[in-house]
This record gives structure tokens, C-alpha cells and sequence, in this order.
């Protein structure tokens, strides 16, 4: 605990207004000028106490009015932006800040395609193929008619590895224009085995899938990807090395793959 400073004579003249001397009355003897210091030193630590509590209060009260006055020129300053960065039709004239990351990156923006020819899959193996097939036949085309668009063909089936509908061996179907322009024309005699999807219901018609990806020559037992720059790479999981080649295998994978699909 601190020892109490005794007062100085300014202290004592000063309170002596607020508590004069009591005298005599109602006091034991002796005892009067113990209770006058102490009442004295009680009343002065009070009035030290309340002017150093009134003296923070008083420095944290300054700032503010200029607390407040900064805050009023962040929100005019903000206004301001906002009206800058937009005309008066209501659209915004003014770029993101630098240091957004909205202001590095766009989103992207979806050319138009070209056609039907935006829509051919690359396909990177035979089992995709095998998957998405509505038909998987081995034959050769016996007879082209038309030109383009309209380029058809008479396709005769020697083999059906997989079909959704019914074909027969034997039998002929129609072949329309692949979906992918610069896609090769199937050679009259030329054995092949084909990945059809059905383009037309009535009557049906089928085209190759992905164009090149869905024509293989066959020899003997041989089959080999019609084109190395659309062609898958392996039978089941792609293969790295072998992009920009053309892909063989044999004509027993391809039917072991069907036969999975049945």
C-alpha cells in the first residue's frame, strides 16, 4: 500500500473551506485532529482521482470530431469512384483495379463453331469407341452415290461385332457423309471394320463416329487406323507414345471388346 503524502500548506488552505476544523464537539479528546487529517487527506486523494479519470477521457474525446471527419471523406471518395465508373446510360465505364484478380483473368469466350464439325469427339481408345458404337461391323462398301453432304453408301456386312438393332449378315446398309469434314472416303472393296452411329431412323443410316476414329482397314487379320492424325492410341487406356500414329491391333481384340459390350 502507499504511504500518504502529507498536505502542503496551499492543500490546507484550500480545504479548509470544505471542512473547517470541527472542533471539540462530540469528540473524544485528542481525536479531533486525527479525524480533520484524515478527513482532509480522504477529500484531497478524491479530487486527484477524478481529475486523473477526467484526463483520458478528455484526450480520447479529441479525436474524434476529426475520426468522424475522415470518415466523411472515405464515403464522399467512394461515391465518387462509383459515379466515375458509371455513365450516364447506367453502364460501367471504368476497369478493375489492377491488383484484382478479376482484372488478370476473363472468362473465356465460346467461339462459334463451324458446324456439325464442332461436334466430333476425339476418342483415344478402341473400348471408347466400342462404348458409344450403336453398331460395329466389318465389311466393305460395294457403291457411292452423291457428292458432300449428300456423299452415300451401300455398305455391305460381313461380320456384326455389336449392333443395338438388329442386322443381318449378308444384308446392306446406308452410310451418309461423315460428321467430320476432310474425314477419307471409304474405298468400294476395301475391307473394313466401322463404328457406326445411327444418324438417320428412318431409313436407318449410319455414319462413323468422330469421322477417321471410327474407320479401320482390315488385312487378313490386321486392323489398322484409317488415318495416324485421328486415331486412338490403345485398346482399353490411351497410350502417350502413341500419339500421331496410327494405331494396330487385331481383329480377335475387337471382337473381344464387342462381346464385352453385349
Amino acid at each position: 500500500m502507499t504511504a500518504r503524502r502529507p498536505l502542503d500548506a496551499s492543500e490546507r488552505a484550500e480545504l479548509e473551506t470544505l471542512a473547517p476544523h470541527p472542533g471539540d464537539r462530540d469528540l473524544p479528546a485528542g481525536r479531533h485532529e486525527l479525524h480533520r487529517d484524515r478527513l482532509l487527506a480522504s477529500i484531497a486523494r478524491e479530487t486527484r482521482a477524478g481529475a486523473r479519470a477526467s484526463a483520458p477521457v478528455a484526450r480520447r474525446a479529441l479525436p474524434r470530431p476529426a475520426l468522424a471527419v475522415a470518415a466523411l471523406v472515405l464515403v464522399v471518395a467512394g461515391l465518387g469512384v462509383g459515379l466515375a465508373a458509371t455513365t450516364p446510360g447506367g453502364t460501367p465505364s471504368a476497369l478493375p483495379s489492377a491488383a484484382s484478380p478479376a482484372a488478370t483473368t476473363s472468362a473465356p469466350t465460346a467461339a462459334p463453331g463451324p458446324g456439325p464439325a464442332a461436334k466430333v469427339r476425339a476418342y483415344g481408345t478402341v473400348w471408347q469407341l466400342t462404348d458409344d458404337a450403336d453398331l460395329i461391323v466389318r465389311g466393305h462398301v460395294v457403291s457411292v452415290s452423291g457428292a458432300g453432304a449428300d456423299r452415300r453408301a451401300r455398305y455391305r456386312i460381313d461380320e456384326v461385332l455389336y449392333g443395338a438393332a438388329p442386322v443381318a449378315v449378308g444384308g446392306q446398309i446406308t452410310l451418309v457423309a461423315a460428321e467430320a469434314p476432310g474425314t477419307s472416303h471409304l474405298d468400294t472393296g476395301q475391307p473394313t471394320v466401322l463404328y457406326l452411329a445411327l444418324r438417320e431412323p428412318q431409313p436407318p443410316a449410319y455414319a462413323p463416329l468422330g469421322g477417321d476414329f471410327g474407320i479401320f482397314d482390315l488385312t487378313g487379320e490386321t486392323v489398322r487406323s484409317r488415318t495416324p492424325e485421328r486415331s486412338v492410341s490403345g485398346l482399353r487406356g490411351e497410350d502417350a507414345t502413341g500419339q500421331g500414329r496410327a494405331f494396330v491391333t487385331t481383329l480377335t481384340e475387337l471382337r473381344r471388346l464387342a462381346a464385352e459390350r453385349r
